[in-house]
């Protein structure tokens, strides 16, 4: 291993235990997320919710609709699984064992020949097929951009496809990055798959500061290809450091490319269905007044912010290690750790979402509200976060259960899910957009509710309840899995942390109240104010009472924490 590598290990024994990988993961997330709302309070301010950032956000939707359908399919869902077989065959090993002069360490950064040759003949094809479709999609961009926006003006299609076909060349860095990234993740190599979304908001920000006032709107687009160049490297340099290396190798029929693109095919068609959900919703919004998609991506970036915290997290953190237990067979282990993990994302993502809810109005004017983000932006931004914001904790366990799924191999029942959740939000959100003005009238007396006149309140609800309808059918779909878990230790640790976050947001309610009846929230530091107070109170509450009910989640929680910067082996046996 290379100087570099070694330098690298002390992030390596970060994540011997999945709390502390998901804690890596979680802390360079938060830090992401930092960097994503100073991004949106940059882009509020300079445009505000208006048709220049309907037509950016819109642009979106080919690349993201390419990378998750086909990329993600190809190089993470389908890759890890199939990588990890090759990695812990028995022989393989033994192998290994016979090489006397290699140590621990360079064992575990080695590939063995067949794995190798997988890996090769993956991104040959990879590299390939990114560079035809690409071409394709350059091609039929306007035509599509008409599709999907049917509501814009030519104005706003024309900026609308100009800016896709920029943004076309960050699938094809984010691909090869996903892969790199999921080579550390195998290794329990955390660090800098956790940093790469850093630097990939980094991008945007540097684009708002200096390409913007030069290029205008365009500039937002070379800023999201700098940031994906910049995810793509921060992995592909310490990927090599650690003996990665792929070459050209044909092997079109090799068995475990066959594999991938099998177990591909149904995540992909998922994939594909979730991302519908988003087009159904920039369709949609297109029809209504100018700024509703903007208003709907603001909200649905803040409410990411738990959701990507520590349901994110978590889940990829858990991923490797289901995979690994499934792979082995160890069915016991992979119920207990499924099981865990599940009720410690509900012990964090419960709690932030009443809080959130709670705050969403102070919230929206801290982060977003400057410039020409006006307070009719505000008010419609926060009603769509407090919308989002019940469905988190679908949105949390959604992650967690699709990755188990593929864990044990099983790709159709996410799929089934996923069709069920663009049913539930085309035929939801339509009708909100047709039927939604007959409810004015009940939100005319409250000026806070104002803002829930506007459809895209009904395209949000459409979009929670897509969301809820997933959760129900895979938890449903995991029942055979799981059999044999211990229900009843779930069923107490969900009534503590239910107990616990109905006093502490009770709790951040009467706080917040006293809070604007004591100071004016004029200023923007008391705004802050009341939400650092309220949150924090809340959250002190919340623990307190775990605390006293013994839970478990907490319980690992302080058990771990002491651990995180232990240096430790971080081969899993």
């Amino acid at each position: 291993m290379t100087n570099l590598g070694k330098k690298l290990s002390f992030f390596e024994n970060i994540a011997k235990t999945l709390t502390r990988a998901a804690f890596l993961v979680a802390v360079f997330t938060l830090f992401a997320s930092f960097l994503g709302m100073i991004r949106d309070r940059m882009l509020a301010s300079y445009f505000g919710a208006g048709a220049e950032l309907d037509a950016y956000y819109a642009a979106f939707r080919i690349p993201d609709f390419f990378y998750n359908t086909i990329l993600v399919g190809l190089t993470s869902s389908a890759f890890l699984p199939v990588l990890t077989g090759y990695l812990h065959k028995p022989e393989k090993k033994k192998v290994l064992k016979t090489e006397k002069r290699k140590t621990e360490k360079s064992e575990l950064f080695s590939f063995p020949q067949e794995a190798q040759e997988f890996i090769n003949s993956l991104v040959s094809i990879l590299t390939l097929g990114l560079f035809a479709i690409t071409s394709l999609l350059w091609i039929a961009t306007p035509f599509i951009t008409h599709w999907i926006t049917p509501g814009f003006t030519p104005e706003q299609q024309s900026t609308t496809a100009s800016l896709t076909r920029v943004m076309l060349l960050s699938p094809v860095f984010l691909s090869f990055s996903g892969m790199l990234g999921n080579v550390l993740n195998i290794r329990r190599f955390f660090f800098f798959y956790s940093l790469a979304p850093v630097v990939y908001n980094m991008g945007s920000i540097f684009a708002i500061l200096f390409l913007v006032p030069a290029m205008g709107i365009m500039g937002l687009a070379w800023g999201i290809i700098l940031g994906a160049l910049a995810h793509f490297s921060i992995q592909f340099f310490p990927a090599v450091s650690m003996g990665f290396k792929a070459g050209w190798q044909w092997k079109p029929y090799h068995p475990g490319v066959l594999k991938v693109f099998r177990m591909m095919l149904p995540r992909s068609i998922h994939l594909g269905l979730l991302q519908s959900n988003l087009v159904v919703v920039t369709l949609l919004a297109s029809t209504l007044p100018v700024g509703s998609l903007a208003v709907f991506n603001f909200a649905n970036n803040l409410q990411s912010l738990p959701l990507g915290i520590f349901g994110a997290s978590f889940a990829i953190a858990a991923f490797p290690a289901l995979s690994i237990l499934a792979a082995k067979k160890k069915v016991r282990e992979f119920r207990e750790e499924f099981a865990n993990i599940m009720c410690q994302i509900l012990f964090f993502i419960i709690p932030l979402s009443v809080i959130l809810i709670i705050l969403r109005a102070q919230v929206v004017r801290l982060i977003l509200g400057s410039g020409k983000f006006d307070w009719e932006d505000t008010i419609l931004t926060f009603n769509v976060l407090g919308i989002l914001a019940i469905s988190l904790f679908a949105q949390s366990l959604n992650l967690l259960f699709i990755r188990a799924f593929f864990a044990v191999h099983d790709t159709v029942t996410p799929l089934k899910s996923g069709i069920i959740g663009v049913i539930v939000n085309v035929f939801v959100g339509a009708a909100a957009v047709k039927y939604w003005q007959y409810f004015s009238p009940f939100w005319e007396d409250d000026v806070y509710l104002q803002g829930m006149k506007s459809p895209i309140i009904g395209l949000a609800l459409a979009y929670s309840f897509s969301q809820i309808a997933m959760f129900i059918f895979l938890f449903v779909g995991l029942y055979d899995y799981l059999k044999g878990i211990d229900t009843i230790l779930i069923k107490r640790s969900l009534g503590k942390i239910a107990l616990a976050t109905i006093t502490s947001g009770g709790i951040v309610q009467l706080v917040k109240w006293a809070w604007g009846a004591a100071i004016p929230l004029s200023t923007l530091p008391a705004v802050a104010g009341q939400i650092a107070v309220s949150g924090l109170i809340g959250v002190a509450i919340y623990l307190f009472i775990c605390k006293i009910l013994k839970s478990r989640e907490l319980t690992s929680l302080y058990n771990e924490c002491p651990k995180i910067l232990r240096r430790k082996k971080i081969i899993p046996e």
